[in-house]
């Protein structure tokens, strides 16, 4: 081997060796400082025991199971509110119907009541003017009446 080749063998042993260096006291530096980081920050709480999981485990499948149950009465009291709701819709339509034609109903009972007081006044009108022609005619009677027994003893009979 000669000179040059020599002194690259040997940088790159140095080059490998100062690398390997470099991992290993980085390696060092991460355990001590894990360890400086572990009595720096003693675990002050125990951690939770399975039995205590277990426990709140129970405890939330009981819960989920209740409201699950809950879900399925408020479903239930829905349907029935939107079967009453349909129903009431069908009552409130019929209601309209009715109401229409009840108005319809009105609408020719008032032409009807309006065709008669019409009626009414004119038979009133009637009325008063037999009323007036009754008292004249009784006037003319009354009057014929009492001028009757001065022409009976005047002019005697009357064709008898």
């Amino acid at each position: 081997m000669s000179r040059e080749t020599l002194n690259r063998v040997v940088r790159r042993a140095l080059v490998l060796a100062a690398t390997g260096a470099v991992i290993a006291v980085a390696v060092v530096t991460v355990q001590v400082a894990a360890a400086w980081r572990a009595d720096a920050a003693p675990l002050d709480t125990a951690p939770v025991a399975m039995s205590a999981i277990n426990t709140d485990m129970q405890a939330e499948v009981a819960r989920t199971d209740d409201l699950s149950s809950q879900i399925d009465d408020v479903a239930g009291q829905l349907s029935t509110l939107q079967g009453a709701v349909v129903t009431a819709n069908d009552a409130v339509a019929s209601d309209a119907d009715s109401a229409a034609t009840l108005e319809a109903q009105l609408a020719e009972a008032k032409t009807k009541l309006d065709k008669l007081q019409s009626q009414l006044k004119g038979a009133q009108a009637r009325l008063v003017a037999l009323n007036k022609a009754a008292a004249r005619q009784a006037a003319l009677n009354a009057t014929a009446k009492r001028s009757t027994p001065a022409v009976a003893a005047a002019g005697g009979d009357n064709g008898n």
